[in-house]
């Protein structure tokens, strides 16, 4: 497995991806997945740190960071439906750490959704409160740099 920046050419898989991985829920029902779903652009790639974990040429997970004046934003976390539980979360998480304390982050945030919370947990975060993001109910967490799983 490597992890390296997101290509243009991959956007429309990744989207696909987050469909597969939020399925995970539903009983792999893609079907089921509510409308509410992000979409990369071609501006993130750059703007907002987009990376990829690929294995064997084929992306499997991906996350992009926001950055604000006061915290660093994790904007996307996921693993394709089949490779949850497997590690590559984790491993990504400790990428998405090191990236951030090279861009001189302590803070990180992320509106999680509620059954990520979790995993979030288990990565150091702690949850603040709950916030509405176009009609999807996230958990507010955060993590100081040092403190969080590297």
């Amino acid at each position: 497995m490597s992890i390296r920046p997101v290509r243009l050419d991959e956007l429309p898989f990744l989207d696909e991806l987050v469909l597969r991985s939020k399925s995970h829920w539903v009983g792999g029902r893609v079907e089921e997945v509510p409308a509410v779903m992000p979409r990369l652009t071609a501006e993130d790639i750059v703007s907002r740190h987009a990376t990829v974990a690929e294995k064997d040429g084929i992306p499997i997970g991906f996350y992009t960071l926001n950055e604000h004046d006061d915290y660093l934003g994790i904007g996307l976390l996921f693993v394709d439906r089949h490779i949850i539980g497997t590690g590559v979360g984790r491993l990504l998480w400790s990428h998405l750490v090191q990236h951030a304390a090279s861009l001189g982050a302590r803070l990180l945030g992320v509106g999680a959704e509620p059954r990520a919370e979790g995993f979030y947990q288990r990565m150091g975060m702690v949850s603040r409160y709950e916030i509405d993001h176009n009609g999807e109910r996230l958990i507010w967490m955060t993590g100081e740099i040092g403190k969080v799983v590297s």
